[in-house]
C-alpha cells in the first residue's frame, strides 16, 4: 500500500469533501467560545482547522505525502485538542462535543484518502448516498 492512498484525493481536492464542509462548520462552535474568557481562546484548534484546510486543498494535490501527513496531523489535532483539561475548565461541553465530532466526521474522510481505509461516510455514499442526493437535486431542478 502507498501513502497516501489518493494521490489527489477523489481527483480533485476542490471537490466538495465532507473533510472541507466538516472543517468549515466546526469553525462556528470555536469562534463562538473564542472571546469567552480572556487570554484563553483556542488558539490550538484554529491552527488545526485552518492548518488542515490549507493541507488538504493546497498541499495535498502538489505534495501529496507532505499534504496528506498535514491533513491528518491537523485533523487529530482538532479532534485531541478539546480533550485538554484547560477546555473542560472553560468552554461548555456541547461546543467541545461539536468540535469533536465535527473533527471525527473530517478524519473520516482525511483517513479514507490517506490510507484507503472503508470508512462509514464512504460506504453510505456508494451504496446509495450519491443516488439519493441526485435524485433530489434532480426533483428540485424539475420543481423550479
Amino acid at each position: 500500500m502507498s501513502f497516501p492512498y489518493h494521490t489527489i484525493p477523489d481527483g480533485n481536492a476542490a471537490l466538495p469533501h465532507h473533510y472541507l464542509w466538516a472543517t468549515l462548520a466546526l469553525l462556528v462552535p470555536l469562534l463562538i467560545v473564542w472571546d469567552d474568557h480572556r487570554l484563553r481562546e483556542p488558539w490550538v484548534v484554529l491552527c488545526g482547522a485552518l492548518g488542515g484546510l490549507a493541507a488538504f486543498g493546497l498541499v495535498w494535490p502538489r505534495y501529496p505525502i507532505i499534504g496528506a501527513s498535514l491533513t491528518v496531523a491537523a485533523n487529530l489535532t482538532v479532534i485531541l485538542a478539546p480533550l485538554r483539561p484547560a477546555w473542560s475548565e472553560y468552554w461548555p461541553l456541547r461546543h467541545r462535543v461539536a468540535i469533536i465530532l465535527l473533527g471525527l466526521l473530517a478524519l473520516d474522510d482525511s483517513a479514507q484518502h490517506a490510507f484507503g481505509w472503508h470508512t462509514p461516510i464512504d460506504w453510505l455514499w456508494k451504496h446509495g448516498g450519491r443516488s439519493t442526493v441526485t435524485h433530489f437535486g434532480e426533483v428540485a431542478v424539475h420543481a423550479i
